[in-house]
């Protein structure tokens, strides 16, 4: 194996020491030989230090400390009376113990860095360094060290000079006890720390990319205090990909992507990393093994696990009466028209994937999918057959889904301020589960449940609309049926402008959102209902309502007959004056800083006009006609513009090309890519 130029500076730093041990014990030492001695130990120490700085960052104690050796050496055989050169020939070897075990025992005393620790540099990667790990072993090792040089300098000192005692002894000490425990120790250390109880993999996401973007949800506010910082992962092969944490005012959001200037940068192969996160290996000693690397601030990475909760088994696991663990059963009716595009189904994925990673098993039932007929009110059900319905279609089935579910999730949008008519034709179906009898509750009568119920109700629904009180007739109806029904209702996820979801340019918003219902699910099933807190950060408006009612306006203008010769058009921005508004909206104000600007557009062909947008306080605007002074200015046809809008041509090649022209501020025009839309893009 090739040796670096660190381990072999290393191993030559001893040369000068040993020179002038062998050079002063040939034959009878006399004063002349013993001014050899210390002249050519000098000079090789010289050299070694010489070296040692030009291709070494981190000059080692043991260079400084042979060199000052030698140099005093060579001072007190030249320079005192000729009686005293003898005193230190004779006693060389206890002076250097002695020199050694101050080196090791001031430094550190004083502030300084510990003996081992800039030898321990040219043999450990960069990143680990800083470490409190790093720091700690190398001064364990350093105060080791020190006990093991004074026991070899009080073995010269009573020796008076025996070889046993000065030199075989001592060096037998340093390679058969010294040596070894220093390869020995380092590993040991991060064993003795490291808590080896794995995390149960059931608890965890299957990929380390999920479980980056999950992180957010075992964020401890408390212990970030005012930290503000961005932590770029950068995870190579299956399962990875670039994720960006960025920690703010007591918040942690993710999303995909880089950032400009990240506080801390982690490069792992993605299946060490899952690793790390379920405890199988020790992420310290991986660190310094090299198995993953870091850029950046040192200290945030110690301090993620504190920042950062694992996941516990909780509530999850409900008790049978004979004491057996049970799994709960979340059971989802899908009462979309669009089962697997709508954003119902966005909501309703991600609440279930936060009731699996606690270990709730889940099914989902589209009605769309299944055939389900009206209730004609026969009473069959009650009258004739207790508890079967007359009508065979799926219900049948289904209902014995419901009686066994521990959670029953209704999932609708918002159709005429109601549910769907597929989710209301399945709640009329429910009749065989009730009893036909009445019975007081309260000041009122209802139907007892025919079957014991233990389950419990979620209502997951979304709305077109920018305010959260459309949802108040849909509310009002299930509020109703936990009163009458005896099924409580332990959560409400309702999201209005719900189409904004699916806007490219607010995903690093909506990912709050997708976070909160992901937490929702985990409440669920830990809880046994979602706190208010969840249900709140699930309302929160992404855009103002004036800002939602003007885009969605602009979009229907466009697909209007006679605008777009009334054909919609899939997946693309068609209106210019759309696309701006737009931009104004998904403006990325964390990427914008401090800056003040306006950019006028001047736009021509198929749709012209002027437009500007002004960007100040983190804040940006959309305006019609002309404005004075613009720091950018941008001349371009319509349809060059929305097709680089659409991703149909490059924006710099267009430049390039002159398709579309640009004055002013070009940095600006080079910014507009992160400062407007996702910050994935």
């Amino acid at each position: 194996m090739k040796l670096k130029p660190n381990k072999i500076l290393f191993i030559t730093s001893f040369i000068p020491v040993i020179v002038f041990k062998v050079v002063t014990r040939v034959g009878e030492t006399t004063l002349a030989q013993a001014k050899v001695a210390t002249v050519v130990g000098l000079i090789l120490a010289l050299i070694q230090f010489t070296l040692s700085k030009k291709f070494i960052k981190h000059k080692n104690y043991l260079e400084k400390t042979f060199l000052g050796f030698l140099g005093v050496g060579t001072a007190w055989v030249y320079f005192t009376p000729p009686h005293l050169p003898s005193l230190f020939v004779n006693h060389s070897t206890d002076l250097l113990y002695f020199s050694l075990f101050l080196t090791t025992l001031i430094p550190q005393l004083f502030g300084y860095d510990p003996f081992t620790y800039n030898i321990a540099k040219q043999m450990a990667p960069e990143q680990v360094w800083n470490t409190t790990q790093f720091r700690t072993i190398n001064l364990h090792l350093t105060y080791f060290w020190s006990g093991l040089f004074f026991i070899n300098f009080l073995s010269s000192w009573l020796g008076h000079g025996i070889p046993l005692l000065s030199i075989i002894l001592p060096l037998i000490i340093i390679l058969g006890i010294g040596l070894p425990v220093v390869r020995i120790y380092p590993k040991y250390y991060l064993k003795k720390n490291f808590t080896s109880q794995p995390i149960d993999p059931s608890l965890l996401p299957g990929t380390a990319k999920e479980l980056i973007s999950q992180m957010p949800l075992g964020f401890h506010p408390e212990a970030a205090d005012q930290l503000k910082a961005e932590i770029q992962f950068d995870l190579s092969g299956g399962g990875g990909g670039k994720m960006v944490l960025s920690i703010s005012e007591g918040k942690c959001i993710v999303r995909e992507g880089e950032v400009f200037s990240p506080t801390l940068t982690i490069h792992s192969p993605a299946d060490i990393w899952l690793k790390i996160a379920r405890r199988e290996i020790d992420p310290a000693r991986s660190l310094m093994d090299g198995f993953y690397k870091v850029e950046g601030d040192m200290n945030l990475l110690m301090k993620m696990g504190e920042l950062f909760h694992h996941p516990t088994k909780g509530s999850e696991q409900i008790l049978t009466q004979k004491g057996e663990k049970k799994v709960m059963k979340i059971l989802a009716i899908q009462g979309s028209p669009r089962p697997k595009q709508s954003n119902t189904e966005i909501l309703l994925q991600e609440f279930l994937k936060g009731a699996r990673s606690r270990g709730a098993e889940t099914e989902t039932i589209y009605l769309k999918e299944k055939e389900i007929h009206s209730c004609v009110g026969c009473y069959t059900c009650w009258a004739k057959t207790p508890g079967t319905c007359v009508i065979k279609d799926d219900m049948p089935e289904i209902l014995e889904k419901v009686k066994g579910c521990d959670i029953l999730v209704y999932a609708t949008p918002l159709y005429n301020y109601n549910m769907t008519s597929l989710l209301k034709a399945f709640q009329e179906r429910l009749l065989p589960l009730l009893d036909p009898h009445l019975i007081k509750s309260g000041e009122t009568y209802r139907h007892p449940q025919r079957y014991e119920v233990k389950r419990k109700m979620i209502l997951i629904s979304t709305c077109g609309f920018p305010e959260i009180s459309h949802f108040d007739g849909l509310r009002h109806i299930f509020r109703h049926i936990e009163q009458s029904g005896q099924v409580p209702l332990v959560g409400e996820l309702m999201m209005p402008a719900a189409e904004l979801l699916k806007q490219e340019g607010l995903k690093d918003k909506s990912q709050d959102i997708l976070q909160s219902v992901y937490r929702a699910g985990i409440e669920a099933v830990r809880d046994g209902r979602v706190s208010k807190e969840t249900e709140a950060q699930i309302q929160k408006p992404l855009i103002t309502p004036d800002e939602l009612a003007e885009m969605a306006n602009l979009w229907w203008d466009s697909h209007l007959q006679g605008i777009t010769q009334g054909k919609p058009q899939d997946g693309g921005t068609e209106d210019m004056r759309l696309l701006l508004r737009g931009m104004a909206a998904t403006f990325n104000s964390q990427a914008a800083g401090d800056l003040k600007a306006t950019i006028q557009f001047k736009v021509t062909g198929k749709q012209t006009g002027n437009w500007y947008l002004s960007i100040e306080n983190g804040r940006c605007i959309f305006n019609e006609g002309l404005v004075d002074s613009p720091i950018l200015t941008i001349k371009t046809p319509s349809e060059v513009w929305l097709a680089i809008a659409n991703k149909e041509i490059d924006g710099q090649q267009a430049f390039m090309e002159g398709k579309y022209t640009a004055t002013g501020d070009m940095n600006l025009l080079m910014r507009l890519r992160t400062l407007f839309g996702s910050q994935r893009s």
